[in-house]
């Protein structure tokens, strides 16, 4: 099993609040294993937006750099 499937696989079924305190943890330790992480969840999020909420979305990321 790949990375990507290894993350997504142990996420599976998590609430909101479960992802949220499992973020906030993993961000928390400050750790940069947790970006590999973070980038698959980015990923996959990205993946599923239309056109145009893509644009909004990296709107919104381009206006914190």
């Amino acid at each position: 099993m790949n990375m990507r499937a290894a993350l997504l696989n142990n996420l599976k079924g998590f609430d909101a609040a479960t992802l949220k305190q499992t973020i906030d943890d993993g961000i928390q330790s400050q750790e940069e294993t947790i970006l590999v992480g973070l980038g698959v969840l980015f990923e996959e999020y990205y993946r599923s937006l239309d056109d145009n909420s893509k644009m909004n979305f990296l709107q919104n990321l381009s206006s914190l750099l």
